[in-house]
C-alpha cells in the first residue's frame, strides 16, 4: 500500500514562525520555560488573501497561518491546492475559547443586543476548518475532530483512510490552540483535587500553537518532482481502561511499529508527551523495547512549545519529520501522545526511503 508521505509543514509558535526557524530552535539544547503566548502578527503576510480573515480568533489565525506555509514547503501556491481532490482535517481541544468567553460576557452584562454574532460565529469548534477550506478552496472533505493531545494522530488516521481509498489527492491537516486564563484555572483547579499519583510529573504549561502538515501518497510526490520530509509508517490509537497506562502504553506503541513493519526496539528516537502521564509514557516505551539494548534518544518538546493540547501530536510528528529530513536522526522516529483521560496515540514516523527493516 502507498505510505503517506509528509510532503508540507508548516509551524506557529511563540519562539518560531515557519520549518526552518522551528528546526534551528529544536536544536537547541533548551531548558527555560516557554513562552506561552504567540506575538501579533499581521496574517496577510503569510496568507495572500489574508485581510479576509482580520477578524478571526487567535486558534483561526494560528491555524491559517501554519497551513499557508504547510502548503508553500509543499511547492503548491495557493491558486493551485484547492478543489475537489484535497481534504482538510483539523484538530483541537478548546479552539477558539477566548471569543466564547466574551460572547457570553457580553451577554450577560449587556444583554442580547450587544452580544456580538462575530464572537459567537468564529468560536465555534469547526471555525479553522471552515476558515480554511474557505482560504485555500478546498471542495473536498473538511472535517474537525475533537479531542485532547491524541487528537493529532486521529487526524492522521482520517487523513490517510482518505487518502489510501482513493477519495483525494491529498490532504492538510492542522492542529491549533490558544491560550485562555479562563482554560488555564479550570485545569488548575482539576490537578489540585485529582491529587495526582504521578508527583514527579509538573503540570504542563498550556501554550498558543499550531501545526499543519500535508499529506499525499509517497508516489504522488514522486510524481510531483519534490522531496518528501519523511513518511508516515505506521500509527494507532488506544485508550487506559482496567490497566496501568504504562502497560496500555506499551501495546498501542507495538502496534504502531507493527503497521511500520518494525519492532519498537528500531526506534531510535521518541518524543516525549506534552501532555500528562509522561513518566507512565517513558515506561511503556521501556516495556514496548522489551530487551533493547540500544537507548533512543528522547526528545521534549516541552520546554520548547508546552502543551499546545490539540496541536501537540502534529508538533510531535512534525519535529521528528524536520529531524529525519535534516538527517539528524536515522530513523524511525516514535511520537507518543497521551491524554487527560487515559487517551493514547503512537505515530511512528520514518525517512522518505526507510531503513526500517522488521
Amino acid at each position: 500500500m502507498n505510505r503517506i508521505a509528509i510532503s508540507g509543514i508548516g509551524i506557529v509558535t511563540p519562539k518560531a514562525f515557519g520549518r526552518e526557524a522551528f528546526s534551528q530552535v529544536l536544536s537547541e539544547n533548551r531548558t527555560d520555560e516557554p513562552a506561552c503566548r504567540v506575538p501579533e502578527f499581521a496574517l496577510d503576510a503569510y496568507l495572500k488573501n489574508g485581510r479576509s480573515f482580520r477578524r478571526v480568533a487567535d486558534a483561526t489565525k494560528f491555524a491559517l497561518a501554519s497551513m499557508t506555509l504547510a502548503v508553500a514547503d509543499a511547492g503548491f501556491s495557493l491558486e493551485n491546492f484547492g478543489g475537489q481532490r484535497t481534504g482538510l482535517i483539523v484538530g483541537i481541544t478548546h479552539g477558539a475559547v477566548s471569543y466564547a468567553v466574551e460572547f457570553h460576557r457580553s451577554l450577560l452584562q449587556d444583554g442580547p443586543r450587544q452580544a456580538s454574532p462575530l464572537h459567537f460565529s468564529e468560536s465555534v469548534p469547526n471555525a479553522p476548518a471552515g476558515n480554511g477550506a474557505i482560504a485555500f478552496q478546498i471542495r473536498g472533505p473538511v472535517h474537525t475532530l475533537i479531542g485532547d493531545e491524541p487528537v493529532g494522530a486521529q487526524v492522521i488516521d482520517l487523513a490517510a483512510s482518505l487518502l489510501q481509498g482513493g477519495h483525494i489527492d491529498r490532504c492538510l491537516v492542522a492542529g491549533t490552540e490558544e491560550w485562555n486564563g479562563v482554560v488555564a484555572h479550570a485545569y488548575d483547579q482539576r490537578d489540585r483535587a485529582a491529587r495526582r499519583p504521578e508527583a514527579s510529573d509538573p503540570t504542563p504549561l498550556l501554550c498558543d500553537g499550531a501545526a499543519a502538515l500535508v499529506l499525499e501518497p509517497e508516489g504522488a510526490v514522486a510524481r510531483r518532482g519534490v522531496s518528501s520530509h519523511a513518511v508516515i509508517a505506521g500509527w494507532s490509537l488506544g485508550r487506559c481502561l482496567g490497566k496501568p497506562l504504562a502497560e496500555a502504553a506499551a501495546e498501542v506503541i507495538q502496534e504502531a511499529f507493527r503497521e511500520a513493519g518494525c519492532h519498537a526496539s528500531d526506534a531510535d528516537h521518541v518524543l516525549l508527551p506534552t501532555g500528562r502521564h509522561r513518566q507512565a509514557a517513558k515506561q511503556g516505551v521501556a516495556f514496548a523495547r522489551g530487551s533493547a539494548t540500544r537507548a533512543p534518544i528522547w526528545l521534549d518538546l516541552l520546554p520548547i512549545i508546552g502543551n499546545p493540547m490539540g496541536a501537540s501530536s502534529l508538533f510531535q510528528v512534525a519535529s521528528a519529520a524536520l529531524m529525519l529530513s535534516a538527517g539528524k536522526m536515522n530513523g524511525p522516529g516514535l511520537a507518543l501522545s497521551t491524554g487527560i483521560h487515559g487517551t493514547l496515540s503512537a505515530v511512528v514516523v520514518s525517512r522518505a526511503n526507510p531503513a526500517c527493516v522488521a
